[in-house]
């Protein structure tokens, strides 16, 4: 049996990349999506994230916190992201959601496509 992980997947180039390193790797990944009031999609409906997911074939879950994270987003308790970064909490958000769902199915980890320490301290 695969070992699973748990792929945080924006749509954008990075996770992508990040979730084909990963499969490559022979992990079975569960790919995560926030659904948010501010994601792009398409005029049909479809996002990025459903197009990675089906070409992999990868099961999507997304997860629906739309009031929980615009208070998140309301309110910050580390300040604001900047420029494309999203904010610290926000981060903080999605990471406890992806933890449960990794207890949930006994993933071995959760992976993302940010790199560490570019832009640093553009979240503040």
């Amino acid at each position: 049996m695969k070992k699973k992980a748990i792929g945080l997947l924006s749509g954008g180039l990075d996770s992508i990349l990040a979730t084909r390193m990963i499969l490559d790797m022979g992990f079975e990944i569960i790919a995560l999506n926030l659904e948010t009031p501010f994601r792009c999609c398409d005029t049909d409906g479809k996002c990025g994230v459903d197009s990675v997911a089906q070409k992999f074939n990868i099961p999507l879950k997304r997860i629906y916190g739309a009031q929980d994270y615009l208070e998140v987003v309301k309110n910050p308790k580390h300040g604001y992201g900047k420029n494309l970064n999203p904010c610290i909490d926000c981060r903080v958000f999605l990471f406890k959601k992806a933890k449960k769902l990794m207890d949930e199915i006994g993933a071995e980890f959760i992976f993302t496509g940010e790199v560490l320490g570019e832009r640093p301290m553009s979240q503040r």
